[in-house]
Parts: C-alpha cells; structure tokens; sequence
C-alpha cells in the first residue's frame, strides 16, 4: 500500500465536569496536545479554578498513513510551586479513521465527546469535546477550510438596580441599633458597590433610594447578583448582617435574545422568573409591580444548620442592552439623570441638630435609652431613700422617746 502524507487538524472546543488536581478548590486546566514528537504545550493559557474550560483552539499535525502515531490529548492541572499533574487523558486512533470509508465518507467531520481517563482511576476525569479532520497534502491547502471556533464577541448590558429601603433588620450593635448599607456585585467581589449608610437605624427600617450602575456581558459564566447588608462601624471592620442572592440568566438572556430592555416586574417574574431558581432560599416578596422584597439569610445557623433570616431589603432591577443604555442615560445613586425612576431623598435619616441634647438622643439607641431611663430612675429611688432616712430615723427616735417617758 502506498503510503500518503496527511495534515492532521484537530479542533478543541472544551472540556467539563474536570477532575479537581488541588486541595479545596477546582483545577486549572489547560492542553497539552502531541502527536508523535510534536507537541504542544498551552501551560500559558490555563484557567484558574475552571472545571469547566472553554478552549476553542486548533492544531496542526503531519502524519503518513499507514503507520501514522496517535492523537494524544491531556489536560493537565497547572501548579505554579509543586508541579503540574495530568487531569486525564484521550488518544485518538487516526489510522482507525483514515481508513474507514464511513468515516471518510461524512464531509463534515461530527464533534466527540472523548472522556478522559487517569491510571489512578477506573471512572472518567472530565470530558472533552472535539473533532479531527485528516487532509492529504494533494489535496491545496487553499481548499481546506479552516472553521472559525472561537466563540462570537459577548453582549453587554447594563443592569440597574435601585435599592429603596429595608424592614425588619436586625439591630447589630449593643445599643439597639445599626448603621445599615447595602452592597451589591456579580459573580466577584471585585464589582461590588454599596449605597451609602444610614446611620443609627434603630427600627429596621433602613431607607436608601440609591441606583447602582453594573455593566455585564452576557454570555457569562455566573449569573448571581448578590445583595448585602451590612452594619457600618467606624472602629474596626464592619459586620455582614445578611445576605441574598438571586439568579437572574432567564432575564439577562432574554434580553440578549430581544435586544430590548426587561424589567424584573411582577407580571415577568409570574410568568418567568418564579422558574428561575434563587440561591440560599431567597424569598421573594413584591410590594408593588416593580419593587420587591429579598430576604436576607445570615447570623448563627440554627439546630438545622439553616440561616436566619436577617432582614428584607427592597430593590428594583432593570436590564437594558449598552448601546440602549447610554441614549437612556441615568445618573448612580440619586444623581441626574434622576427618572426611571426618580428617586428621592431617603426618609427617617439622622439629622444634624443645633440642639445638642436633641443630637444626642436621636445618637443613642432604643435599648441604651432605657438602660439610661432606668439608671436614671433608679437614682432617683436611691436620692429619695436617702432623703428619707433622717425623717424616719427621727420618728422612730421620737416613739421611743414619748414611751420611755410615758412609763417612767
């Protein structure tokens, strides 16, 4: 049999559900493809904690068929200090292919699905998903096509979300009160924003009326917006008072699908985003038709191991596609551009007071109000006995007397 010389072109879109190489947290994996003694090594592209890479690269290959090497393909898990380890491996058996008529007869070669496998293991490391095109180099290079894999540029919207107020918020410090803000991010805490604070909220009924501006593509790897409350302290770190977090993928793709705005409304999230899960068993609860009620979980874990829930905060979402956006512009917090909607200054908040015993009583707290009342109270019991101890000290003197005298 003659022998024909061949380029072998193998096409990697990704690979998921990767076996973890490190210790609390998920690999990095990046290829490390070779066929015979040529190979190559993608270490400098690795994904940092990804169990789920997307990979999108194309290789090259000469091979002579028959007798040509197999496809050899591992992922492997980068380690900057201890060394990298093999996730698992596939090899591709191309003789197999080259010479089946079934397989040279398809002209678009179908996608594999190739698990990979480790010695330390019987059960599959992760899955990878790939094809292989084998051209004879008679054949121009020209008319070879090469496909375009890599994933088409993301869309970018703009997420608006207002935060009004709260209820039922715990009183963090000793005194009976706190000093609420809210913080908000996607997916990484490096987004996150926060509101500015109401100090000396002793009701739970923190108000805000702040916009929060986030810019997201879409598609993304996580869809999470968390919100945060959190009690404010000038000394020392503040403290976490709750949390919620709510998946917002079915409205983020909608609107990518549309390309118009989508409001998280009442009669969208009957109709829709019930469906979509939330995290932690954030509970939902709409006032009116475009504000609701998350419940924040946080604090000791019951006998259950459940959090508690902390508080409620009010918000209201929008999504809007970029370019939409920036000809509807709106200013953050309670800055102009102030519509849609407008929102005014939060209510209930401390204010400065020329009277200082008026300052000083809207500064203290509910719980060392009454701690004050009852020291108070309880000196004035004290004075009062006190006062009254020489007047009842002189009438039982004076008893005693007027009977002494009596019997003698």
């Amino acid at each position: 049999m003659a022998s024909c010389k061949c380029i072998v072109r193998v096409y990697i879109i990704d690979a998921f559900n990767l076996s973890s190489r490190d210790n609390g947290s998920d690999s990095d994996p990046y290829l490390v493809v070779s066929m015979g003694n040529k190979v190559y090594n993608e270490r400098d592209r690795y994904q940092s904690d990804e169990p789920n890479p997307k990979f999108y690269r194309s290789f090259d290959f000469e091979g002579i068929f028959p007798g040509c090497a197999p496809l050899v393909i591992n992922v492997m898990d980068y380690d900057e200090i201890f060394g990298d380890d093999s996730i698992g491996t596939t090899s591709v058996d191309l003789e197999d292919r080259f010479f089946s008529p079934e397989w040279q007869s398809v002209k678009n070669k179908p996608i594999e699905l190739r698990q990979l496998s480790h010695p330390s293991s019987a059960i599959s490391q992760g899955t990878v998903r790939m094809w292989v095109e084998i051209h004879p180099t008679s054949i121009p290079m020209s008319e070879i096509p090469i496909w375009n894999i890599t994933p088409k540029p993301p869309d970018y919207f703009e997420v608006r979300l207002v935060i009004y107020d709260t209820e039922d918020v715990v009183a963090n410090d000793a005194e009976g009160c706190s000093d609420v803000y809210c913080r908000a991010f996607f997916d990484s805490k490096e987004d996150a924003k926060e509101t500015d604070t109401h100090y000396r909220c002793s009701n739970g009924k923190a108000s805000f009326n702040y916009r929060l501006l986030y810019t997201i593509a879409h598609p993304r790897k996580d869809y999470t917006l968390s919100v945060q409350l959190f009690d404010r302290d000038l000394i020392g770190s503040n403290d976490i008072i709750g949390e919620a977090q709510l998946n917002i993928k079915d409205a983020l793709t909608d609107a990518a699908l549309t390309k118009k705005p989508v409001a998280f409304s009442k009669k969208y999230y009957n109709s829709y985003l019930k469906n979509c899960k939330t995290l932690k068993n954030t509970k939902v609860t709409f006032k009116d038709e475009n504000s609701f009620f998350l419940s924040c979980k946080g604090g000791k874990p019951d006998k259950t191991g459940k959090l508690t829930e902390q508080g409620k905060v009010r918000i209201q979402i929008d999504i809007l596609p970029k370019d939409y956006a920036d000809k509807n512009k709106v200013g953050e917090a309670r800055q102009e551009p102030n519509h849609s909607p407008t929102l005014k200054e939060p209510e209930g908040r401390l204010s400065l007071d020329m009277n200082p015993l008026k300052l000083a009583l809207a500064m203290i707290g509910p719980d060392l109000k009454r701690k004050i009342i009852m020291t108070l109270l309880c000196g004035v019991c004290l004075f009062l006995c006190v006062m009254l101890i020489p007047l009842v000290a002189g009438n039982i003197m004076s008893d005693l007397i007027m009977k002494l005298i009596g019997l003698g």
